[in-house]
């Protein structure tokens, strides 16, 4: 016979696996549709729930969006981790760190993050997307300069900041020229683009600006 607290743990696992299938079929909604409109009905009959589980979870349709999108940001951050975590540390130098972080940076696919943000800023007219990315862009950007920081202990904690900081506003400048180019497709000759744009990126960055270079 099932124990009293057997209850509780298979309906705290039933909750989470219906919030998890919410928020997988607004992503998929979102990547299908390149845009977050769709409703509620819509996102209920993907993750296979009642229309009012959506609302036992979330307070708005904006909700699940918002809530997708930190989800898709944290994971990338993770992801930024775990590409970091196999690249093996330099010898300290700033050049070593430079290294070191964009060939981690290579490992995530920016190209298919990219894509989703855009799909969910969409309509700039609501700014309340686009504050929770720059918000959670700042937290990523503090995150991975400690990693790099603590990773490569001879680099200034100041240096990694600026390195990393510089190289993921450079990003942000290549994703918005990349979905004008390419409208944020994911094929092959669309990926070829956005590697095209990284690469001048890394370059121009790892080039500088002082005379003679």
């Amino acid at each position: 016979m099932p124990t009293t607290d057997a209850v509780p743990d298979r309906r705290a696992a039933l909750k989470a696996r219906h919030r998890e299938a919410i928020l997988d079929a607004a992503d998929a909604l979102i990547g299908e549709r390149g845009s977050r409109v769709f409703s509620v009905d819509e996102l209920a009959e993907r993750a296979d729930v009642a229309r009012r589980t959506v609302f036992n979870h979330f307070a708005s349709l904006d909700d699940v969006v918002l809530t997708a999108c930190t989800r898709l940001l944290t994971r990338t951050v993770d992801d930024f981790r775990t590409a970091s975590a196999a690249t093996p540390v330099g010898d300290g130098s700033p050049a070593a760190l430079f290294a070191e972080f964009t060939t981690a940076m290579r490992g995530v696919d920016l190209p298919a993050v990219i894509a989703y943000l855009a799909g969910v800023i969409g309509d700039e007219s609501d700014p309340r997307p686009q504050h929770l990315i720059q918000d959670v862009f700042t937290r990523t950007t503090e995150e991975i300069s400690t990693e790099m920081a603590v990773r490569n202990p001879g680099v200034d904690g100041l240096e990694a900041q600026i390195l990393v900081c510089s190289l993921l506003n450079g990003v942000a400048l290549v994703a918005d020229r990349w979905i004008d180019e390419t409208g944020a497709a994911l094929d092959d000759a669309s990926r070829a683009a956005f590697d095209d744009l990284l690469d001048r990126l890394i370059t121009t960055v790892r080039r500088g600006y002082a005379p003679g270079t």
